[in-house]
């Protein structure tokens, strides 16, 4: 894995992402600076909660916890009501749900929070549906120079 010293990730990897401050969350797919990429899976495997845990998730607040070495200028939370027999998520507008949050976004869906330690809170701010259970964080940082790769990193966040 490399990186580009004017990418705003972190120096030797991609940022991580931790449910709620602690568990680390398996990273779908990323970009960041000189070529450094993981490709998205040919599969992913997704494990249902219990419909009691489900119907608690909706309408609950997601918070995301995301340490990387500047501000994220985009994030987020991609629900999908559907997966292929791959486990990939249906991405068709219709069965999706975007809850998207950054400079720009006049309907926020999510709030990005500098924690003022070198990671950043990205927060649901509307109800989960439990018709779209596999949840995907998408997080993406501006260019710091013209010409610069995009950074940017998607996890599969439990299902909900």
């Amino acid at each position: 894995m490399t990186t580009s010293p004017s990418s705003p990730s972190p120096d030797s990897t991609l940022p991580t992402a931790q449910e709620n401050g602690g568990t680390d969350l398996p990273l779908v797919a990323g970009q960041w600076g000189s070529g450094g990429h993981k490709e998205p899976p040919q599969r992913l495997e997704w494990g249902l909660p219990a419909r009691e845990n489900q119907k608690a998730a909706a309408g609950e607040s997601v918070r995301i916890t995301v340490e990387a070495a500047s501000a994220p200028s985009y994030a987020s939370f991609m629900l999908h009501s559907r997966i292929d027999d791959s486990g990939i998520p249906d991405e068709d507008a219709r069965r999706q749900k975007i809850l998207a949050c950054g400079d720009g976004i006049d309907d926020a869906g999510c709030r990005i929070t500098d924690n003022k330690d070198g990671s950043y809170t990205i927060e649901s701010v509307r109800a989960q549906p439990t018709s779209h259970p596999y949840r995907v964080l998408y997080v993406q940082w501006a260019p710091t120079r013209p010409g610069d790769e995009e950074t940017w990193g998607s996890w599969q966040l439990p299902t909900g």
